[in-house]
């Protein structure tokens, strides 16, 4: 039996923090919900905002950089309630294509 403090990692790619890439943390999930980037990969972004967000709803990411912006569509695919006060939610948008993560 594995040990409760084994916090191997699962995720197939490795995350990065909205500062680490050349997105700024301000996004919004179209038609126009303002959220915040928490982190992101090149097939997923964990994103926070003050409105919620339904798990299996189609939409996309747009992301502000230094040099403009970049869209990009994906499905929500979990999502919960991160905080109480304020009430923030947090989901997970899976992109439907791969994001290229490079920095300027």
């Amino acid at each position: 039996m594995a040990a409760l403090t084994d916090a191997r990692e699962r995720r197939s790619e490795p995350r990065r923090s909205a500062g680490s890439t050349r997105c700024k943390p301000e996004a919004v999930l179209r038609p126009g919900q303002p959220v915040m980037l928490i982190n992101i990969s090149s097939r997923a972004a964990l994103v926070e905002s003050d409105a919620r967000l339904r798990p299996g709803r189609i939409t996309e990411l747009q992301l502000a950089l230094a040099a403009g912006r970049a869209s990009i569509r994906g499905r929500l695919d979990r999502c919960y309630v991160a905080a109480l006060e304020p009430l923030r939610y947090r989901g997970v948008l899976v992109f439907e294509d791969r994001l290229e993560l490079a920095d300027e």
